[in-house]
C-alpha cells in the first residue's frame, strides 16, 4: 500500500490520469476507420505496454495499440469498455470527464478488488475523437489499468 494518504493519493492519480488521457485521446481516430488501427477492436483483459502505445500514436490521439499475451511483461490491462451516450460529440473535455469519473468508480472496485482511492494502481483511459465519432461511429471509452512496474498475469483480483 502506499505511504501516502490516500487523499493526496487520489489527488495526483487524477492529475496523473489526467495528464496521461490528454496524451492518448482518440480512441478510433479516422486511420482506424480506416483499418490502420486496432482501437476499435480492444476488448477486456488485452493487455499492452503503455510506452509502446505513446510511440505508435501522435502527441493527441492513439490509432493503435501494440497488444501482447499478458503473460509476457506489460504495465497495462484494459478492465472496462463503455459507450459515451449522446447522438452528438460531447467534446473532448466532456468525454475526458465522463471517463474520469467511470474508470475510477465501480468498474475499476470490481475488477481489482479494491477501490480506486486504496489502490496502488492506476486508472487511464482512451476516449473518441470529434472525428471518429462522426467517421467510424466511436462511441467506446477504453478504461485500463497501469502500474509503476512491469507485471505478468492479470491484475484482475489484485486487491492491491
Amino acid at each position: 500500500m502506499s505511504s501516502l494518504s490516500p487523499a493526496v493519493r487520489a489527488a495526483l492519480v487524477s492529475a496523473t490520469a489526467v495528464g496521461a488521457a490528454f496524451g492518448l485521446s482518440g480512441c478510433g481516430a479516422l486511420i482506424s476507420a480506416l483499418g490502420g488501427g486496432n482501437t476499435l477492436e480492444l476488448a477486456v483483459g488485452d493487455c499492452f505496454i503503455e510506452d509502446e502505445m505513446y510511440s505508435v500514436g501522435s502527441d493527441s490521439e492513439v490509432t493503435d495499440v501494440p497488444l501482447v499475451d499478458c503473460s509476457e511483461e506489460h504495465d497495462s490491462e484494459i478492465y472496462y469498455l463503455y459507450d459515451l451516450e449522446g447522438d452528438s460529440f460531447p467534446g473532448l473535455e466532456a468525454a475526458r470527464a465522463d471517463a474520469d469519473e467511470t474508470c475510477t468508480a465501480q468498474a475499476f472496485t470490481d475488477f481489482v478488488g479494491v477501490e480506486y482511492a486504496e489502490s496502488e494502481i492506476y486508472a487511464s483511459y482512451l476516449v473518441p475523437t470529434e472525428l471518429s465519432w462522426n467517421t467510424a461511429d466511436d462511441r467506446e471509452v477504453v478504461c485500463y489499468l497501469f502500474t509503476d512496474e512491469m507485471t505478468t498475469g492479470s491484475l484482475e483480483g489484485a486487491n492491491r
